[in-house]
């Protein structure tokens, strides 16, 4: 990768935040993280990311309103890519998230490190 890529991870979860943070930054990827909603929001607005792994349970702002609340304006949060993080396949979230213009989801409970890089690297078309 010439220029790293920007990743934003929102997970309101400390250990899974960290894991997270740790693998993709060794992966390379310029990788910053938020423990909800509004504070992710303040992220995008300071920041241009290439994707954002959002969480959908979170306190303050879940997930599918921080979604809804970055698509709305895009020109203040910036146009990236969305992928929403879940522990429940099959969650009416996901759907809503997916109608909300969310670029595809990601269960956690089944990703490995080397799983996420990939689907990292494949929604950010980088080899």
């Amino acid at each position: 990768m010439d220029e790293l890529k920007k990743v934003l991870v929102v997970e309101d979860e400390p250990d899974a935040r960290q894991i997270f943070l740790d693998v993709l930054s060794e992966a390379g990827f310029d990788t910053k993280v938020a423990a909800d909603g509004v504070e992710a929001l303040e992220l995008m607005q300071q920041n241009k990311f290439d994707l954002v792994l959002l969480d959908i349970i979170m306190p303050n702002m879940d997930g599918v309103m921080t979604l809804a609340e970055a698509k709305k304006y895009p020109g203040k949060y910036g146009d990236m890519k969305i992928v929403m993080l879940s522990n429940i396949g099959g969650d009416v979230a996901i759907d809503k998230a997916l109608k909300l213009g969310a670029d595809g989801y990601m269960l956690k409970s089944e990703t490995e490190p080397d799983d996420l890089i990939a689907l990292v690297k494949n929604y950010l078309g980088v080899a």
